[in-house]
C-alpha cells in the first residue's frame, strides 16, 4: 500500500508507489527502486500517459523524468490501475488540472474512500463523480481552490490523495482532524520539495500544504523508514 500506519500509530508513506507519482510530477529525473515491470507497471504507465518519461536504469531501478508541477498532459485513454490505493492517489494528482479524464481500477474502489475524496474535490471546486464502483471521472476545470478539510474517518490513501491535489492548487490547503501523526507521510512529499506544515492539538494532527511550489527530483527518494 502507498500509505499505511505503523504499529505505533504514525502515518507513514512506504517509498515505492507515492515516490513514483511524485517523481512523475517533479522537475528533473528521479531514481526509483521499483523495476519497470511487475506490480508497479500500471502506475508507471499512468504516469507516462500524464507526461513523465520512464526508462530502465541500472541494477533494476527505474528512471523517471517528471512532467513538472502544473504541466501534466491530457492522457489519450483512461488511466487504468490495478490497486485501489494507486487509483485514489492518481485521482488526487490529476484532480486540480483542466483534464477531462477517467481513473479506473480493475479490482474496484472502496466506496467510503471515494466518497471522502469526492467531497474534498467538491469543496475545492473540482468537478468529479464516481462511475460505478471502479472509476472516478473528471470533467476538467480551469482551476481548483484551496479548502479546509476535516479528515476524520479518512483512509491514509485519501489523505495522501488530497495532499497531491493540494500540490497543484494555488494557496494553502488544510487537512485537519487526522487521527495519526502524519510526519512519515509528509516526509516523502518534503523530500520532493513540497512545503508542508504539521500541527498537533490534543493528539489530533493537521496538515497545511502550500500549492504550486517547485516540486523537484530529490537526491534520495528513501523515507526515514527505508534508510533505517
Amino acid at each position: 500500500m502507498p500509505a499505511r500506519p505503523t504499529p505505533d500509530g504514525t502515518m507513514i508513506a512506504s517509498g515505492t508507489h507515492l515516490a513514483i507519482i511524485l517523481a512523475g510530477l517533479a522537475a528533473g529525473e528521479t531514481v526509483c527502486d521499483a523495476a519497470p515491470g511487475g506490480e508497479t507497471a500500471p502506475l508507471l504507465g499512468a504516469m507516462n500517459a500524464l507526461g513523465a518519461r520512464i526508462r530502465a536504469g541500472r541494477n533494476g531501478a527505474t528512471m523517471i523524468a517528471g512532467a513538472g508541477n502544473g504541466c501534466l498532459l491530457q492522457p489519450g485513454a483512461p488511466l487504468a490501475l490495478n490497486s485501489p490505493e494507486d487509483a485514489l492517489l492518481v485521482a488526487g494528482l490529476v484532480a486540480p488540472y483542466d483534464l477531462a479524464t477517467r481513473v479506473q481500477c480493475a479490482v474496484g474502489l472502496n466506496g467510503d474512500a471515494v466518497a471522502s475524496l469526492l467531497a474534498a474535490f467538491a469543496a475545492m471546486g473540482i468537478q468529479a463523480e464516481a462511475d460505478g464502483r471502479d472509476a472516478i471521472v473528471f470533467a476538467g476545470q480551469a482551476t481548483a481552490n484551496p479548502a479546509i478539510h476535516d479528515a476524520g474517518g479518512w483512509s491514509d490513501a485519501a489523505v495522501a490523495a488530497v495532499m497531491l491535489t493540494a500540490l497543484g492548487t494555488p494557496g494553502i490547503t488544510r487537512v485537519g482532524h487526522l487521527p495519526r501523526n502524519p510526519a512519515g507521510l509528509a516526509e516523502i512529499f518534503v523530500r520532493f520539495g513540497a512545503v508542508i506544515d504539521i500541527a498537533a492539538n490534543d493528539r489530533r494532527w493537521s496538515l497545511a500544504v502550500t500549492g504550486q511550489t517547485d516540486i523537484r527530483a530529490p537526491a534520495d527518494t528513501r523515507t526515514q523508514e527505508d534508510r533505517a
